[in-house]
């Protein structure tokens, strides 16, 4: 394990209930941090109060990721790690999803990591203890009705996430993915207004689990976290 203290951190999606709740965590460590979200209101408050961190207003999807990284890295003074937990859910049947829902599913959740992650290459190659964690979902892996553009969008960044690892392996990068099922989130609640919140998996538990991938750094190496609802069938 190593000591995460002082680490630079970019989160994105800081302001949703995942990225929030990896935000505390990670501060909690001593990480210092810059945040980005889509509720300014929402994170300049989170950042004022996590020590050291800093509320970067940018719109992922029209910015250019090279700006956000360059000003992200000015503001710490480097990075040593990007999460990656924007991403929006569609829940739509094929016939209904149209282009633009499409090309905006799959712009937020595969795009812009990947070329936010092709843009933090120059300040990783610079760290002592470099990494990447994208937050990806069950999805990645499995197809479930009326999300299918969503399942493409996860599928594309898993792929892409193990492509990277595998580029980056010599030079010490650690590219890692987390697969969470249902979470306890707004958005969660948005799109499936129906479901019991009880059964779902809280955003805590995702964030415990990016501060141990972020940690645990020996001889061992965990490439991905799958993580479902305790109701669910273990390996479905």
């Amino acid at each position: 394990m190593i000591e995460l203290s002082g680490m630079k951190i970019l989160i994105t999606g800081a302001t949703g209930g995942i990225g929030a709740e990896i935000a505390r965590m990670l501060s909690q460590e001593g990480c210092r941090l810059v945040l980005t979200g889509r509720n300014d209101q929402a994170g300049l408050s989170l950042a004022g109060e996590l020590a050291g961190s800093f509320f970067l207003p940018a719109d992922l999807v029209e910015d250019e990721p090279y700006d956000i990284i360059t000003r992200s890295a000015e503001l710490l003074g480097g990075l040593d790690g990007l999460v990656n937990c924007a991403g929006m859910v569609l829940s739509r049947t094929l016939e209904d999803t149209s282009l633009d829902d499409f090309e905006d599913v799959m712009t937020l959740n595969a795009r812009v990591p990947y070329f936010l992650c092709q843009a933090a290459l120059p300040f990783l190659r610079d760290s002592s203890r470099p990494v990447i964690v994208n937050i990806g979902s069950v999805v990645s892996k499995k197809g479930y009705p009326l999300q299918s553009a969503y399942a493409a969008s996860k599928h594309a960044l898993l792929g892409f996430t193990k492509s990277l690892a595998a580029e980056l392996f010599e030079e010490g990068i650690r590219v890692h993915a987390v697969l969470p099922g249902g979470v306890d989130t707004p958005m969660a609640a948005r799109v499936r207004p129906d479901i019991d919140t009880s059964d779902l998996i809280s955003p805590e538990e995702i964030a415990e689990t990016v501060r141990f991938l972020i940690r645990f750094r020996g001889k061992g190496v965990v490439d991905e976290i799958e993580i479902h609802r305790g109701n669910s069938l273990p390996w479905n």
